[in-house]
């Protein structure tokens, strides 16, 4: 990504920002941003052998983030097809057909069947099964199936943040299914999951954990690019102004922002900003930008022992009494009180009531 930290990191004055010689091209790109925000960890592995005829259905990956990762409070499973091919099928909803190289994921966690052939009876994944076969950034081999045609998947799951991520994740379908381009480096996870004998394994988990989030961030924007015009907050991750915008606000919330300030800094006019925030988010910039510092403040809540009066100000509130009714306006408990609930119940209707 080009420019991006060197002139954020210049300061915290939106001034500073504006007044730089040149932005350059491309400008701040805020699925990037955002992604970095969300703290998106690839964890666990499962290289699996499946010969026909064979089904299987998936636990529910909330009842094993605990277990796979710690202090995660989101687990999204993939799978990636190595070789072969096989079927996916949500309840209710038609089997959508895989082939060598497609991944998909399921954003929202669903139970899902995978199977050789579309309407077999699925063994049933349990969760101490998977617990058992799968440790955090390592490798698991696993055999199932008859004696037919054999299909290779690599499984895993993406851990991040609830209430961080909730801004992207609340706006995806239930699943997302793309081809991964052979000179992505994401293809590279397969080779890596099955290194050669003299290949080093030193470090071998940090390498898989990586991979595995360039296959996130691909099938991200494979699905965002397949959009159509005008369908909401994804697709105004390809406008370039708005992008520039959201960019600006998820890399420092606490800069002290205001509609001219984010104008200038993207390129255009305050009304032109505006209009283009609006059509693509369902929101006014400043009303977006509130409710993210917001979900930056809830946040640090959960995951530090912070001051109140620290975390306000690193969100971008002038005050903490200004702090304090913001929140209890959006969350419905004062930052102290939410400071003692426990990570799993924090609630996520800020983002899933403005979906667009």
């Amino acid at each position: 990504m080009y420019l991006g930290r060197e002139i954020l990191a210049v300061s915290d004055s939106p001034e500073r920002l504006i007044n730089q010689p040149d932005w350059g091209e491309p400008t701040l790109d805020a699925l990037s941003e955002l992604l970095r925000v969300i703290r998106l960890s690839g964890t666990a592995f499962i290289d699996a052998e499946l010969t026909a005829p064979w089904a299987v259905e998936t636990p529910p990956p909330s009842a094993i983030a605990a277990r796979l990762a710690p202090g995660a409070e989101r687990i999204i499973p993939y799978h990636l097809v190595v070789e072969g091919a096989c079927y996916v099928q949500l309840k209710r909803q038609k089997p959508v057909e895989l082939a060598a190289g497609h991944v998909i994921m399921f954003p929202h966690g669903d139970v899902h069947v995978l199977a050789s052939t579309p309407g077999l009876r699925p063994l049933q994944i349990t969760t101490d099964a998977v617990v058992k076969l799968t440790r955090p950034d390592s490798i698991a081999s696993t055999q199932y199936g008859g004696s037919g045609a054999q299909t290779r998947l690599i499984c895993g799951f993406f851990a991040c943040d609830e209430m961080l991520s909730e801004q992207l994740v609340a706006r995806l379908p239930k699943l997302i299914h793309c081809q991964i381009n052979a000179d992505s480096a994401a293809a590279l996870l397969p080779r890596s999951v099955r290194p050669s004998k003299s290949a080093a394994t030193l470090g071998l988990g940090a390498v898989l954990g990586k991979l595995s989030e360039l296959l996130f961030v691909d099938a991200i924007r494979a699905h965002v690019e397949s959009l159509p015009e005008r369908e909401g907050w994804l697709t105004g991750l390809r406008d370039r102004y708005v992008s520039h915008g959201l960019a600006l606000m998820y890399a420092r919330p606490g800069v002290s922002w205001s509609l001219e300030s984010l104008a200038s800094a993207v390129g255009i006019s305050r009304t032109a900003f505006a209009d283009h925030f609006v059509r693509c988010t369902g929101m006014a910039p400043m009303q977006y930008l509130a409710q993210w510092r917001l979900r930056v403040a809830a946040d640090s809540l959960a995951h530090s022992d912070r001051a109140i009066k620290f975390v306000a100000e690193s969100a971008g509130f002038g005050s903490t009494p200004a702090f304090t009714r913001a929140f209890k306006r959006e969350f419905g408990k004062s930052p102290a009180k939410w400071r003692r609930k426990p990570i799993r119940e924090l609630p996520t209707n800020g983002a899933k009531s403005n979906r667009s």
